[in-house]
């Protein structure tokens, strides 16, 4: 075999190692660290730099400053919180692994307040049975009460014991135990409580309204 032959397998070969390594990687979740929270202990989380970025919308410029989260709608005492009336509220911090559904996972110990000690102060209605997130941009998403009870989300300010990065969703993003990467909605700004069923954005083009990640 001469010489230019040689390469030129060379070439082919490494080609074909580099497409089989991909193939074997893709879909997995990116590299770990350790991090060691109280009360969560050590885990293995994605490191918070490298925490996958996707979202429909563009990201948008929140003022801290006249930042309100709203929870409106079936509810018998309308709330109009600060993130400062937020962030008083109890805390709690729990490793819950992001799974999207381009196969990937990220893995983060999350901190924030649970929704269902915001929902008990604003007093939900028995007759609601679906709560809807809202964001500046546009974007929606729901979680039927009967799901919010049984994963027990959170409305998370805090990772990895760092604070939640901007393109994150700061200052406040939904956290969803054992639900898809579209119902975990970032710069959440209203929580509005309605009788009937909704179609967020992925929901109304398709994508399944409960969300669930399949043991993921």
């Amino acid at each position: 075999m001469d010489k230019k032959r040689l390469i030129i397998l060379v070439i082919v070969l490494a080609a074909i190692v580099g497409l089989l390594v991909y193939v074997g990687t893709r879909g997995k979740t990116s590299g770990t660290t350790k991090v060691t929270v109280p009360g969560v202990g050590t885990k293995a989380v994605t490191p918070t730099a490298q925490l996958h970025v996707r979202t429909a919308e563009g990201q948008p410029k929140i003022d801290l400053g006249t930042y309100r989260l709203k929870v409106t709608g079936l509810v018998g005492n309308p709330l109009s919180l600060t993130f400062d009336e937020v962030k008083a509220l109890p805390s709690v911090e729990r490793y819950v692994v992001l799974p999207c559904v381009e196969g990937w996972s990220d893995r983060g110990i999350w901190k924030g307040v649970k929704l269902t000690d915001v929902l008990s102060r604003a007093g939900v209605q028995g007759s609601a049975r679906t709560v809807v997130f809202k964001s500046p941009g546009g974007y929606t998403t729901s979680l039927t009460t009967a799901d919010v009870k049984k994963v027990d989300p959170i409305l998370a300010y805090g990772v990895n014991g760092v604070r939640l990065p901007d393109e994150q969703g700061y200052p406040v993003r939904l956290v969803v135990p054992h639900k898809l990467g579209y119902k975990w909605i970032k710069w959440v700004t209203e929580i509005d409580l309605i009788k009937g069923s909704y179609s967020g954005y992925w929901e109304s083009q398709g994508y399944s309204n409960s969300g669930d990640a399949g043991g993921r």
